[in-house]
């Protein structure tokens, strides 16, 4: 038999649930009203390492090979966003990295919530080098702190009209989130050429991936010698441009769920910045 503290339990739990949908509902709502920015979701990218500036490229060397790996804690694959981007851009993703113009290798580092109006700026620039990018392009990046904004927790004990003026609360607050991807883009040149290649990423790392102002002859192949702990001496037909993106979502309370969709349309669009045009 249910007894009536446990109706009055899931009768408290209903009314939670209810009250936070309609407290994101109406908040949003009056944030339209009033011109709150955060009222409607918006999305934008940062690019913490930028692109290198390339040349374009004949149609018949716009080949490239995708790889993607994922080193965080999210689950989530961008293996085919990446490719149907690239695509839309009249490039012909190949499966033989040898016979490809270009190699865009994806890592995805994080995924999830950051401090509003960073853009996730502040996590991607604690993050060290770019594993697998040349060094010494472009400056290292500077070590910031992200944080956290909004309300911990709420009493139990309050009852539904607390609960409705916490909830309204919480759903005025801006929230946002942000995936930071760490590419490696390898152009082929005919002459192979040396460089130093950065071996390990991490907050500790003192190498700066970057990307060069103009087009570079570049190569590769073998492996000459250790340079430091943190990187060597390469000769390779493919150059290896560094590049840090995070693409980010805001809104007033916005779930993950809600934030992941506008995210992914970003990074479908600016993947055609990293491909030259």
């Amino acid at each position: 038999m249910i007894s009536f503290k446990s109706i009055k339990i899931v009768s408290l739990l209903v009314a939670i649930g209810m009250t936070t949908v309609a407290c994101d509902q109406v908040s949003r709502g009056l944030g339209s009203l009033t011109s709150n920015k955060y009222a409607k979701p918006r999305s934008g990218s940062v690019w913490v390492v930028p692109p290198p500036q390339l040349e374009p490229v004949a149609l018949d060397k716009k080949t490239v090979y995708i790889s993607f790996r994922n080193i965080s804690d999210a689950d989530m694959d961008l293996t085919e966003t990446l490719k149907q981007a690239a695509t839309e851009q009249g490039w012909v993703v190949v499966r033989d990295p040898t016979k490809a113009t270009f190699r865009l290798r994806a890592s995805l580092r994080f995924w999830g919530e950051v401090k509003p109006e960073t853009g996730g700026a502040n996590k991607a620039s604690s993050m060290g080098g770019i594993t697998g990018a040349a060094v010494g392009l472009g400056a290292a990046a500077a070590l910031h702190s992200s944080g956290r904004s909004g309300l911990t927790s709420a009493a139990v004990g309050i009852g539904v009209g607390g609960l409705v003026a916490v909830g309204m609360s919480n759903a005025s607050r801006p929230r946002e989130w942000a995936l930071i991807c760490d590419f490696v883009l390898e152009e082929y040149t005919k002459e192979a050429v040396s460089f130093t290649l950065a071996r390990a990423s991490g907050s500790a790392s003192s190498a700066g991936a970057g990307a060069s102002g103009s087009r570079m002859s570049v190569g590769g192949g073998t492996s000459q010698s250790n340079t430091s702990s943190g990187s060597l001496t390469k000769k390779s037909n493919y150059f290896p441009h560094g590049i840090r993106l995070s693409v980010w979502a805001n809104q007033m309370n916005m779930k993950e769920m809600e934030a992941q969709p506008h995210v992914d349309k970003r990074l479908q669009k600016v993947v055609k910045q990293m491909l030259p045009q």
